[in-house]
């Protein structure tokens, strides 16, 4: 098998067992919080994808950044946060069931918005390409969709199994994530380092903070709530920013796979004082 087939195989049975360790805990009426309660939902989608991809799109056609680093950007505005956030989120306060609500509806969402942000893209910037959508619906039903309802319905089916395989599915997914993060890191780095001038560096970190404060904006009183569709703004799928715009260039494939890395590393840093932050907020709450 192709060492690099490997490394992806490895890191989506690391997604598709934490999004089972989510699932598990969860049920599907938890899901539905967000259709429920159209405040909530309007506003968290609103936070997601409209204003974060809208300041995206602003910010890449303000600064000329080489393409690489635009499309890689934009591609992560209209993707949904990855489905390990939905722990974050619990971890900080948020509610579980505003969790995977917003990790549904926002996969979704994402599914919606990508047609429309490549045909702002075309327009501003004279650019554009054939997306076929049913590659990126097809990764987020293996790597969202199906595990998800594959831990609910065990959770409701053997509910004496929900904390072992909770458990176990959460430390599995996180270690085979971390080994194969170490691998991709290894043989990227030096295209991530090359990218770090010009601004992009600045740029990424104004992407995040703006996020942050327009999710803690529109997240509504609950103040655990805020904090994670703050955070969901900010986090965004890697595998659906790498396919989409790879999808538009392939020929800059490891210079964009090293954009979006570049994106996520830095957002592990900035978020953590935002994170500590939200969870003196509620504990004190």
């Amino acid at each position: 098998m192709d060492p690099a087939m490997l490394v992806k195989l490895v890191l989506v049975a690391g997604i598709v067992l934490i999004v089972i360790s989510i699932g598990v805990r969860s049920r599907p009426e938890d899901t539905l919080q967000l259709i429920r309660n159209p405040g909530l939902g309007v506003r968290a989608m609103t936070a997601m994808f409209v204003a974060v991809p809208a300041f995206v799109l602003f910010i890449t056609w303000l600064i000329p950044f080489d393409v690489p680093v635009r499309a890689a950007l934009l591609a992560l505005a209209v993707s949904p946060m990855p489905p390990i956030i939905p722990r974050k989120e619990m971890n900080i306060g948020g509610d579980a069931n505003y969790a995977i609500g917003l990790q549904v509806l926002g996969t979704v969402f994402s599914i919606v918005a990508v047609p429309f942000m490549l045909m702002a893209v075309a327009l501003v910037f004279g650019v554009s390409g054939e997306f076929d959508p049913f590659t990126m619906s097809k990764l987020l039903v293996v790597t969202v969709g199906a595990p998800l309802v594959i831990g609910m319905a065990i959770g409701r089916l053997r509910p004496d199994w929900r904390d072992g395989v909770a458990v176990w599915a959460g430390k599995l997914g996180t270690w085979a994530l971390l080994a194969g993060a170490v691998v991709v890191l290894f043989g990227t780095w030096q295209t991530m380092l090359a990218l770090i001038g010009g601004g992009v560096l600045v740029t990424i970190v104004a992407i995040i903070g703006f996020a942050l404060a327009v999710g803690h904006w529109l997240g509504g009183p609950d103040e655990g709530n805020r904090g994670a569709l703050a955070v969901a703004c900010a986090a965004r799928h890697p595998g659906v920013a790498i396919a989409l715009s790879t999808t538009v260039f392939p020929e800059r494939q490891v210079e964009i796979t090293g954009a979006v890395l570049l994106f996520l590393l830095v957002n592990l840093v900035v978020t953590v004082p935002y994170m500590k932050w939200r969870q003196k907020v509620v504990a004190h709450g």
